[in-house]
């Protein structure tokens, strides 16, 4: 098989992995086989892209992985959220209870301000974090090109370390707090940029 086409294959399989696992985690119950599907059509299309092109080919399909996922889930959040246990407990009081209809409707809530917050709020947070490490490498005697392989390793690692503890959060202040933290610790660094990433 050309390299060409086993590239594709490594971006159908990493679609299709994303798509699989998606449909398995909608389901009301989780489905094991479902899962092991969807993350080994996930792995295979890393392996596919490593046997392509080592770690150039991983690295595609990965961007590949990712950029389904987000996708996916930007139409998963623009969707009102399922009512749970709480919204069929007030629809319960709203029969017994003399309340208004405002008061006792079900709130239809998306999830586009946790995806925008998870996403590319935190993304961006997270490149001014790996501009302020870069920052820092060159004030250490570094050269430019390790603070650029610098920012290129950061990224990845704080993403989704700071994705994964806004989406532990409960309040949303606590959310905005930690994003806009990090934000303006890290950007007094850009004035210390001592040469172009």
């Amino acid at each position: 098989m050309g390299s060409d086409a086993l590239l594709w294959m490594a971006a159908a399989l990493a679609i299709a992995g994303v798509a699989v696992l998606r449909l398995s985690w909608e389901r009301p119950a989780r489905s094991r086989a479902w899962n092991i599907a969807g993350w080994g059509a996930l792995l295979a299309a890393v392996l596919a892209g490593d046997a392509v092109a080592g770690e150039w080919g991983i690295a595609a399909t990965v961007l590949v992985i990712m950029f389904a996922a987000f996708v996916v889930l930007a139409f998963a959040a623009a969707k009102p959220a399922r009512k749970g246990r709480a919204t069929k407990g007030r629809a319960k009081i709203a029969r017994t209870s003399p309340r208004t209809i405002e008061e006792t409707a079900p709130e239809r809530r998306s999830g586009l301000v946790t995806f925008a917050l998870a996403g590319p709020i935190s993304l961006a947070a997270s490149v001014l974090l790996a501009l302020a490490v870069r920052a820092m490498v060159l004030m250490a005697g570094g050269a430019e090109a390790d603070g650029n392989v610098a920012v290129l390793a950061t990224v990845p690692i704080a993403w989704p370390i700071l994705s994964f503890a806004l989406l532990m959060m409960s309040r949303r202040i606590r959310q905005c707090a930690l994003v806009m933290g990090v934000a303006a610790v890290s950007a007094p660094f850009l004035l210390l940029q001592n040469g172009t990433v």
